[in-house]
């Protein structure tokens, strides 16, 4: 039978510090050899933190939740061990959750895990928090590790439903983000200072563009807003704002963009496709405007993810130089799966290509991109993220290059690009909504033609807010 204890040894309990006073009715011939007859003697008990846990457990089962929290958070505090605290600290998370205090909950949720990140159910109950707080995004990235986890298929079950409920349920989601920069090859020059080539007249030689390097800011601010208008139907509106900003103007980039279309709901996955517009600036000048069709679709398939997208669109440029040249129409498709090793890791695989048919024909290009990339949630609070990458162009129609010798060639140009991106980010360095993470990305450029050949390396410290 479990020992179900009264409100008088709950309070004993806290204002000890775990001692309680126990009655202890001695024998008759013991109260005769002593000389007292007055009754049962009173004799004090230690409890120890172990033993105590089973008393608040036995509080919550009658409903004394207060008493109960009490006691767990005097176990949290106390000097007990690990195991101990962890077990207080996720009764006191649950509790809260039953107060509806969401977001006090998964601080302590989160606490353990920066601990011990391999509790697939406080893994769980975090999920659970972040969705009753109304945080879709990363309750969708807990739930979706958990279908990696040790857990029992009827629990995965329901992990799917609280996914599907949240593609349902969201109205709309606000990011902002803002990323100090170091860059060490802004604008991709080949490290060559000149070109020369030899004629008649002896060699002609042309100065080439240096190296820019520089820190910067990234600015990022997006808004996705989903009104239902059925069960399985919806209108999706996005639209976003991207900007970096160097010391020298010349290399400042930004770029808008608005998208309005059906979304099509299922059971376990989505599907959108917007018509979007973008409009592009180069050194504070406007660039290019950009109007394409784009479809992505998403598909859950137990610890596999499946995620696709294709779009159309046709670009023209301000500056009639760059629009002869380049002025196309350009299609492309992709799919980036993700396979969950447990409720720790993922794998993403990353295959697209793209078509751009500009019109000069030495300038369109068929791109194909592979990427493979790992996530991992490491002790202490760190997670980290590694890919690697290849992009492929070639292009369609040779073009006039000068040679190594000097000389005068014609090729239809080739590049390899290779990539490396190296993420570190904590959830201990959390402040205020935002999380810290620092990235490091390198990219190598090999080509048939040299100037097209560069090698750059670049550094973010993101801060990303969590709305």
């Amino acid at each position: 039978m479990p020992f179900r204890p009264g409100r008088g040894a709950a309070l004993a309990v806290i204002l000890f510090a775990f001692p309680v006073v126990a009655a202890c009715a001695p024998s008759p011939a013991a109260g005769a050899e002593n000389g007292d007859a007055s009754g049962p003697a009173e004799e004090e008990v230690s409890l120890t933190p172990e033993q105590v846990l089973p008393l608040a457990q036995a509080l919550l089962d009658q409903g004394m939740v207060d008493e109960a929290e009490k006691i767990y958070r005097s176990l949290f505090l106390s000097a007990s061990g690990e195991d101990v605290r962890i077990e207080a600290a996720f009764q006191i998370g649950q509790i809260l959750v039953f107060r509806g205090r969401y977001r006090e909950a998964i601080h302590y949720f989160v606490d353990i895990l920066n601990r011990k990140p391999d509790l697939p159910r406080v893994r769980l109950e975090l999920a659970r928090a972040y969705f009753l707080d109304g945080n879709h995004r990363d309750a969708t990235f807990q739930f979706e590790l958990l279908k990696g986890g040790a857990l029992p298929p009827e629990v995965i079950a329901n992990v799917d439903v609280f996914l599907d409920a949240i593609r349902r349920g969201k109205q709309w989601a606000l990011g902002f983000s803002m990323v100090p920069v170091w860059d060490s090859n802004i604008n991709q020059a080949s490290g060559s200072t000149q070109e020369c080539i030899d004629t008649v007249f002896g060699t002609l030689c042309r100065p080439l563009d240096d190296k820019a390097s520089g820190v910067g800011v990234n600015l990022g601010v997006s808004f996705d807003y989903f009104k239902r208008l059925s069960q399985d139907w919806g209108l999706r509106a996005s639209t976003g704002f991207y900007a970096t900003e160097y010391g020298a103007r010349k290399h400042d980039y930004r770029i808008f963009y608005a998208a309005l279309g059906p979304r099509y709901l299922w059971a376990s996955g989505e599907a959108s496709l917007q018509p979007t517009f973008r409009k592009r600036w180069f050194a504070g000048k406007e660039h290019s405007e950009e109007y394409s069709l784009d479809l992505e679709g998403r598909e859950v398939m137990g610890r596999f993810i499946l995620g696709a997208a294709a779009s159309y669109g046709r670009a023209g440029y301000n500056d009639k130089y760059w629009d002869d040249l380049f002025r196309a129409p350009r299609w492309g498709v992709s799919l980036y799966p993700r396979y969950i090793l447990d409720d720790r890791t993922f794998a993403q695989l990353g295959l697209s290509f793209m078509r751009e048919n500009t019109r000069e024909p030495a300038y369109a290009s068929d791109s194909w991109t592979y990427s493979l990339g790992f996530y991992r949630i490491l002790p202490h609070g760190f997670s980290v993220y590694l890919e690697g990458s290849l992009t492929q162009a070639r292009y369609h129609a040779p073009q006039w290059y000068v040679t190594d010798g000097n000389g005068i060639g014609e090729a239809a140009r080739r590049d390899d690009i290779r990539g490396v991106t190296l993420s570190l980010s904590s959830t201990r360095l959390e402040k205020y909504k935002v999380i810290p993470a620092l990235q490091y990305s390198h990219t190598r450029s090999s080509s048939n033609i040299r100037l097209w050949e560069y090698e750059r390396n670049r550094l973010d410290f993101l801060l990303n807010l969590k709305i």
